[in-house]
């Protein structure tokens, strides 16, 4: 799979050639770096190198001291919600370091990398967009200043970037450059978001991300019958793509849920989406398979137990132990005073507190069956729920528990709120 990921790869001279110039002389640490990010982009593992976690210790080892290396493997720890300064103190002296090292002899670009990776590290993700988007405007070819934009720019839910930020550096791209078609599938992605359906769909080219945002475009449209097909179809061309696969696998039990053919829905979870949740470890995986859970429960299917269980250790790993005591007693007034201090800074404690904080407590209350308190909470701030991050169609399960909610209410005026 993504053999193309290991072949004529770039070497130091290479990359000042196309003006993007590294602080390594180390041919092995340069090409590598390129190898990673290609399967950063084509959301893949190079069986060739053995794929993302095998490239990121060849790359330490070839260049212990790469800035846009260490850049790169810290990032993607980042944009895969795997590690936390606020929770790994290592992880902190690990960026810590290498912005002392950017600042000593790391060229302007790298020094804007590290200033952008640590702004969105801290959580201030708006800010660190500013800092992607200022090397893109001086270097539109820096993919992985797209790529990582393009990431936060999905965790802002803000889609109007997420379209225009790509739309801005296409013109600077041509058909011989690496991973050249990949801009299209996020492209389409970012029109998909802005409801640009049809000129989503043309733009999206095969690949694992072009096909996430044709699912996109099938699930907002009602096309769930094309939508099983689609996906069903080019299994085998997504489902190798381990970063992005779970999603594409929970994009096709949505189809069936909203074809309350709930059997198949909970087969995927048990063959792919749970299995798949699990073993990375990673959030955005764990974000698909409750979310899944919860939107079958919100329709009557038992779900059992066990499924839920089976997802705490991943939620253990990223809160601290009395946080997660807290998130295990159902206790979310003090789960959230634990977790999103207001005295603390961020774009994640802003939204927090002025979105999140209703979005809890409206959960919390449908769990309970109190339905009239879920629409108090979440009615005043569905307008802002974008500001959560996210796709439209993960967000839709919030519009889901209002509706619910509303249909349950004993006020008749709240059913009426459901139409």
């Amino acid at each position: 799979m993504a053999s193309w990921c290991a072949t004529n790869l770039r070497d130091c001279k290479a990359w000042i050639d196309i003006g993007l110039p590294m602080t390594t002389t180390s041919n092995e640490a340069a090409r590598l770096y390129d190898a990673l990010l290609r399967q950063y982009v084509s959301w893949s593992d190079c069986e060739l190198l053995g794929g993302v976690d095998t490239t990121i210790d060849a790359l330490k080892k070839a260049d212990p001291d790469c800035v846009m290396g260490r850049v790169l493997t810290l990032g993607l720890e980042a944009m895969g919600t795997g590690r936390s300064t606020a929770l790994d103190e290592e992880y902190a002296s690990d960026l810590a370091r290498l912005l002392e090292d950017a600042n000593k002899f790391g060229n302007e670009r790298e020094k804007m990398h590290v200033k952008a990776l640590n702004l969105f590290t801290s959580g201030e993700m708006k800010q660190a967009c500013v800092e992607w988007e200022r090397i893109l405007r001086d270097a539109p070819t820096d993919l992985l200043a797209l790529k990582f934009a393009h990431d936060a720019y999905f965790y802002l839910g803000d889609r109007y970037a997420i379209r225009d930020s790509v739309a801005r550096v296409l013109p600077h791209w041509n058909a011989t450059m690496p991973c050249y078609s990949y801009l299209y599938g996020m492209y389409a992605f970012g029109l998909e978001e802005c409801e640009e359906y049809g000129q989503a769909e043309q733009e999206a080219i095969k690949d694992a991300w072009a096909t996430h945002a044709r699912a996109h475009c099938m699930e907002m449209n009602g096309r769930f019958d094309e939508g099983i097909a689609f996906m069903e179809s080019t299994v085998q061309d997504w489902s190798p793509c381990f970063m992005i696969a779970c999603h594409n696998y929970w994009h096709t039990a949505l189809f069936y849920l909203e074809k309350a053919d709930y059997e198949t829905v909970l087969t995927l979870y048990d063959n792919e989406i749970g299995k798949r949740s699990t073993s990375s470890g990673a959030m955005l995986d764990t974000v698909d398979a409750a979310s899944l859970l919860f939107r079958l429960q919100m329709e009557g299917v038992q779900v059992e137990k066990r499924r839920w269980t089976a997802l705490l250790p991943i939620v253990e790993a990223h809160i601290d132990g009395y946080g997660f005591q807290m998130f295990l007693q159902k206790n979310f007034i003090e789960y959230r005073m634990q977790m999103f201090s207001y005295d603390r800074q961020g774009d994640n404690h802003r939204v927090m507190r002025q979105v999140g904080d209703s979005v809890l407590e409206a959960i919390s209350s449908y769990c309970k069956g109190d339905f009239k308190q879920v629409i108090q909470h979440l009615a005043p701030t569905r307008q802002k729920l974008f500001e959560l991050g996210g796709s439209t169609a993960q967000r839709d399960v919030f519009a889901q528990l209002l509706i619910q909610s509303c249909l349950r209410s004993p006020d008749i005026n709240d059913r009426k709120l459901a139409r």
